[in-house]
């Protein structure tokens, strides 16, 4: 069995630093930079086209944006199951401030820069606590293009679901989620009671032991 962990915008694997799967295979997937004008299904597949294949069953495991990117990377290839945390599976879980992003071309103010000085203002609201959290996701940050921040932006803006008809989805969310509120989620697998958008650092026993159970 492979394991490909797949992080969300803005972050890189470094989000999934504290999860214990040691006993398994496991491929850790950074971001690459997008091409002028391309969408999200053919960047998920470029991005699956650089990495070693194996005849292994996989498992693809994405925060945020990343569980975006693992379901477009199912619809084209085979792909046991997809496990999403903190994520959506389809566009009516997107919330409107996302949706308006495309329409009014609002990734403009999206930038490396402003999300670096901002981040003390709005990092607690999205569940980045102490200054540790920040100094993590300013480092994380600190690594992206403005160029790939405003594409990841639009393309989340404008998503809509592709059919998985051979793939099994496990969602995992918290109910404290600011970024990609609880309240729009239909029916998720695994429920964290007031788990942020990053629980996957903040809840990393109980998000570690669901991904067992969902693996084994």
């Amino acid at each position: 069995m492979k394991i490909y962990l797949i992080p969300g915008l803005g972050y890189d694997c470094r989000i999934f630093d504290n999860l214990d799967l040691q006993e398994f295979d496991v491929t850790r997937i950074n971001w690459i930079e997008p091409t002028g004008n391309e969408r999200i299904h053919e960047y998920a597949n470029r991005l699956w086209s650089t990495l070693e294949k194996s005849n292994e069953r996989k498992i693809l495991i994405g925060h945020s944006l990343g569980g975006i990117v693992a379901q477009e990377i199912a619809s084209s290839n085979q792909i046991e199951k997809v496990i999403l945390i903190s994520s959506i599976k389809s566009r009516k879980e997107l919330p409107l401030y996302f949706k308006l992003v495309k329409p009014f071309r609002l990734e403009r103010f999206f930038t490396r820069k402003i999300c670096l000085k901002t981040v003390k203002y709005w990092g607690k609201y999205h569940g980045l606590g102490p200054e540790e959290d920040q100094l993590l996701f300013k480092s994380m940050i600190g690594n992206q293009t403005n160029f790939y921040l405003q594409w990841a932006l639009r393309e989340l803006s404008a998503w809509q679901e592709p059919k998985l008809t051979q793939t099994k989805v496990v969602h995992i969310h918290g109910t404290n989620d600011k970024t990609l509120p609880y309240r729009l989620v239909k029916n998720p697998d695994y429920i964290i009671e007031k788990g942020s958008h990053v629980c996957v650092i903040k809840r990393v026993e109980i998000i570690t032991e669901i991904i067992k159970e969902v693996i084994e």
